[in-house]
């Protein structure tokens, strides 16, 4: 594969999703922009920081202290707000740590990641395409749970608003209703496009550290096997897959640092979200709430989907370096030379120490054990409510 295809393949994991920060003015200038157009982007990205991102999140929160006494009430506010916080934590992950975005997408696109036979080409092309795939299916159920939790009140009931928040305005004439509603709208807008952009990216990153591994673990297995096994070969190969196992070491810690505190705090949010939904839902026994039981349901989806994808595949990045020390057993080791074999016993040492993706807690990772414990907490946690509210 050419430098040219490579990058352009490698840009699907990035690229739609950069759109969105450099939408929300989250993505750091070049340096060839002037210096009036530059302090117009910091004036525009304060205006969707504090206009739209904190002022949504101090409406809940007025909202929340407001009504703390009375549990339902709090219930429908935790419904968006703990979503709202976790986004803030992006948001502000995104603007900080532009350096390590820049740095780790320069990283991916250097040579030393790049496919070199036809194996390792197909392998990197179904990363590519799992990578849109997942991206095309998030943003679909997002867009979907974002226009039913909107629209449902507006098309059954246009007294209230969808969201509860602290409203400074009366809503008593559809004036007022609908600039109120229009500005929920967009503010929960912002915090869907955001989510998708982050939790695409971050799990695209992970996609791409898993492929990368299928790479190894293929260069681990025909070991010698491409060209007649010189030992002076072998040698060179087994150093050079040493390399490359450390250059994806490099990679996953620096996809680690952007990740760890902004889906910590996400998945922390996410077991409040869970419960409120439950609780709401199991309060739904007219018929006449169908609709409001399918608004529940459908933004219940797609938090579990959120919580699945950024647990997945860290599991799976997880779960593939545990197999590396295979795949390179499974190469002709037994006709190699004594310094040959005792590299590979080297190696296989080093290859037993599996890449876990931690969280702000480093004993803590994200793997499938997280979102199993995820959606059980918010089950007892739920219970918990129906058996205080009974």
């Amino acid at each position: 594969m050419n430098s040219r295809e490579h990058r352009e393949l490698l840009e699907i994991f990035y690229k739609k999703q950069s759109y969105v920060f450099r939408l929300l003015a989250l993505w750091k200038l070049p340096d060839t922009v002037t210096e009036r157009f530059r302090l117009l982007h910091r004036f525009y990205f304060y205006y969707i920081l504090f206009f739209w991102v904190l002022s949504f999140d101090a409406s809940c929160m007025i909202q929340f202290i407001a009504n703390i006494t009375d549990l339902n009430e709090v219930i429908k506010v935790f419904f968006i707000f703990a979503t709202s916080l976790a986004v803030f934590a992006k948001f502000a992950t995104i603007k900080l740590k532009n350096h390590l975005y820049a740095e780790l997408i320069e990283t991916i696109h250097e040579p030393a990641y790049r496919p070199v036979n036809s194996r390792e080409v197909k392998i990197f092309r179904q990363t590519h395409r799992l990578c849109g795939t997942v991206r095309n299916f998030y943003l679909v159920i997002s867009l979907c749970a974002l226009n039913v939790v909107m629209l449902t009140q507006y098309i059954f009931d246009n007294s209230e608003l969808p969201l509860s928040l602290y409203n400074p305005i009366n809503i008593d004439t559809k004036l007022r209703y609908r600039l109120m509603y229009l500005y929920q709208y967009v503010a929960v807008s912002i915090c869907c496009y955001m989510n998708i952009a982050f939790d695409s990216i971050s799990a695209s990153f992970m996609i791409h550290i898993k492929g990368q591994l299928d790479i190894l673990c293929d260069r681990l297995e025909h070991l010698g096997m491409d060209q007649e096994s010189r030992d002076e070969d072998i040698t060179r190969q087994l150093k050079n897959c040493v390399k490359y196992y450390g250059d994806i070491i490099h990679i996953v810690r620096i996809a680690e640092n952007l990740i760890s505190f902004p889906i910590s705090i996400q998945i922390a949010c996410s077991v409040l979200v869970l419960v409120a939904n439950f609780y709401a839902m199991s309060f739904l026994s007219d018929p006449g709430d169908y609709a409001n039981f399918i608004k529940f349901l459908i933004y219940q989806l797609c938090m579990l989907s959120q919580i699945y994808i950024i647990c997945y595949f860290p599991s799976e990045v997880t779960a593939k370096s545990e197999e590396v020390p295979y795949y390179l057993y499974c190469s002709n080791w037994v006709y190699w030379n004594r310094m040959n074999r005792k590299l590979t016993l080297l190696m296989m040492t080093r290859f037993d120490i599996p890449i876990r993706i931690r969280s702000i807690n480093p004993t803590y990772t994200f793997n499938l054990a997280a979102f199993t414990s995820i959606v059980n907490s918010s089950y007892s946690y739920f219970a918990l409510l129906k058996r205080i509210n009974s």
